[in-house]
């Protein structure tokens, strides 16, 4: 059976239930609404949805079939009006079964009563900024939330063409960051960025002005989107705390990657885009874990002066301002970001690997995002304070070197003008001298003249 296309949408009174669904065969079309549950089947299709509110079906329910467009449409009753179903977009969360309201009483004796839930409540400002403990830093696992381990057994080394890690399942993360630091320090050119900076490109301007989707649109699907969750399908994510914290640190530094390039293009998708996402996060290319946030931001601004075409301190610390935005605009417009990657993946051979390690993953856990996530990431961001001093690039001492070089052309050429005016200055003199030698003589020639 196939999964057909659908949407949901709702009035105060109704839910608004419509599958595409082509090669249907209406005449034996079924439709079951049981409380939260709503199952269409029509051959070759095959819909259950399990919803967050209770519906039925009265005398006010409507179905209609358009044959131009072959589109279902169902009208339902909320058993309680006014009752606002949340997250009606993300569709991947009504495709699982519903969860076992039920407790059991577990046979199992508390020995320690100072036990606390590994809950959501831990993942704070401060938990994101502590250290991680130092059996997280010998761990060699990577993927989403460091859930995948020995892994590249099967890998073609064409695959090892788009990472910069040759051996990640013999490699832990302390090993992982130490050696990313260090290819980024002895990879960063000065002259990039001292060219960048003392003559910015004439299209810097442009993209340091350029507003993305996400500053004047509401974010939402459209069916090229709706067609890559469908066959997700949804799953539940068993993660420990710092799993989670991983997990939260990656999605920054990917988003950040994903922001970039949306603003560097002007909006716009080309060959490159893959590749700028790859290289720009350290999530991707170095299978990294963060130990704290601060450590996220560096990295990610770090990598902006090391590898793409513009490599401007101000154009990437404006990058950091489009990750906060994309958080604060909620799970929607995460979600659409994380599929605009796993597009340009799937495109891109033999990068699709990465979706499957991380991408898809993050498609699905977005979903049940909870809003907590969401402002303990805004928080964080404004409270950073990242400066120039901390990436490890010597971009300070760089600047000031450069502007006293700049300072010294001045006077140099400065003194060249002079010279040039003062010469110049002196040849009218000379010539003043000559002009007034020579009517002198002129002079004194007519006099003798006219005596004789």
């Amino acid at each position: 059976m196939l999964t057909p296309n659908f949407e949901l949408d709702q009035t105060n009174d109704y839910l608004i239930i419509k599958i595409k669904a082509r090669f249907a065969n209406v005449n034996e079309t079924e439709v079951d609404v049981n409380g939260t549950q709503v199952t269409f089947h029509s051959s070759p299709y095959y819909l259950r949805l399990n919803l967050p509110g209770e519906v039925e079906e009265t005398d006010s329910s409507s179905g209609s079939y358009d044959w131009e467009s072959y589109v279902f449409t169902f009208t339902l009753n909320k058993v309680n009006p006014g009752e606002h179903f949340p997250d009606l977009n993300l569709i991947n969360k009504f495709l699982a079964p519903k969860k076992d309201s039920r407790t059991f009483n577990p046979s199992i004796e508390v020995l320690n009563e100072n036990y606390h839930d590994d809950d959501d409540s831990f993942i704070d400002c401060n938990f994101l900024q502590n250290p991680v403990s130092d059996d997280n830093i010998s761990c060699m696992k990577y993927g989403f939330a460091n859930q995948t381990q020995n892994g590249f057994n099967n890998f073609s080394d064409e695959f090892f063409e788009i990472i910069e890690i040759k051996d990640p399942d013999n490699l832990n993360l302390g090993k992982r960051k130490s050696l990313q630091i260090a290819s980024e320090i002895s990879e960063f050119s000065d002259d990039h960025y001292l060219a960048d900076l003392m003559t910015e490109p004439d299209e810097l301007k442009d993209i340091l002005n350029f507003k993305p989707f996400w500053y004047h649109t509401t974010c939402t699907l459209n069916d090229s989107h709706r067609d890559i969750l469908k066959t997700f399908g949804n799953k539940e994510y068993l993660l420990s705390k710092n799993d989670k914290k991983s997990a939260l640190l990656s999605l920054v530094d990917i988003m950040y990657a994903y922001c970039y390039c949306v603003r560097t293009n002007l909006g716009e998708e080309n060959s490159e885009s893959p590749w700028i996402i790859n290289k720009l996060s350290s999530t991707l290319s170095w299978f990294r874990s963060f130990d704290t946030f601060d450590e996220t931001v560096q990295s990610c601004v770090r990598r902006s002066l090391c590898y793409p075409l513009y490599r401007h301190w101000n154009l990437g610390t404006l990058v950091l301002s489009d990750v906060r935005k994309v958080f604060e605009n909620g799970c929607v417009c995460l979600l659409t970001c994380l599929l605009d990657i796993y597009k340009l993946f799937n495109s891109s051979e033999p990068r699709y690997v990465l979706n499957q390690l991380y991408i898809k993953d993050y498609c699905i856990w977005v979903q049940q995002f909870k809003s907590t996530h969401s402002d303990t990431i805004i928080k964080l961001f404004e409270k950073n304070k990242i400066h120039k001093g901390l990436l490890q690039l010597d971009l300070e001492e760089l600047e000031v070197a450069a502007m006293s070089v700049e300072e010294d052309l001045e006077l140099y050429n400065l003194e060249l003008t002079e010279n040039d005016n003062s010469n110049s200055i002196e040849t009218k003199l000379e010539k003043l001298q000559i002009s007034s030698s020579e009517s002198s003589l002129d002079s004194d020639d007519d006099e003798e003249e006219s005596s004789e």
